[in-house]
């Protein structure tokens, strides 16, 4: 490593330290993108314990994608219940649709909250131009909504034809999905961005 020919002349204490320092500076950027990640998370949470406003925006606008993205690939798809009128009702917290003749209930955790603010902290903390951030940023948000909706359209369809496997597609596979999905399009943005910076 070059590091080590430019410091052999330091202890190895020494040596060890600098190596400590410059890890730190390499990982507070995501140090700082979780912790606007959990502020941003929070703030959805209490606003969905609240009044529900900024919160259910997410639950609607996935739902509205989803039954759009559906009738995209000609798969039925219509509303049972949105509460976009009703937001201020306690007991109504969700959207239902039905996607290819299944019903599916959309709750803030369908949609995928949690990814757009990891996105946004760690688009915010890269070390990429201002330009950059905003442009990449919003096209990996807007791939991963269509993303997010293209899976809901797909959990519809496999509650409809398979619906034993439809807990473990909803809990397990698309949960280990969206992180690889999300660090994957963050990074292929962050190694062409810092190349050419």
């Amino acid at each position: 490593m070059n590091y080590n020919r430019k410091h052999k002349h330091l202890s190895k204490s020494e040596q060890r330290s600098i190596e400590r320092k410059e890890l730190l500076r390499q990982l507070l950027p995501l140090a700082k993108s979780f912790g606007l990640w959990m502020i941003l998370v929070t703030i959805v949470a209490v606003d969905y314990e609240t009044n529900r406003w900024f919160s259910m925006f997410f639950v609607h606008a996935a739902t509205d994608l989803s039954v759009i993205l559906s009738k995209i690939f000609f798969i039925p798809a219509k509303y049972l219940i949105s509460t976009s009128n009703a937001i201020a009702t306690p007991d109504l917290n969700y959207d239902m649709i039905s996607i290819a003749n299944y019903p599916l209930k959309i709750e803030l955790e369908c949609s995928a909250y949690h990814a757009y603010f990891a996105l946004i902290a760690l688009v915010l903390f890269s070390a990429w131009k201002l330009k950059d951030k905003f442009l990449y940023g919003t096209v990996i948000l807007v791939v991963l909504a269509i993303l997010n909706s293209a899976r809901i359209v797909i959990l519809g369809v496999i509650g409809k034809m398979f619906p034993a496997i439809l807990d473990a597609m909803h809990d397990y596979i698309w949960n280990i999905l969206l992180v690889i999905i999300l660090w994957g399009l963050w990074e292929l943005s962050n190694k062409r961005l810092t190349k050419t910076a």
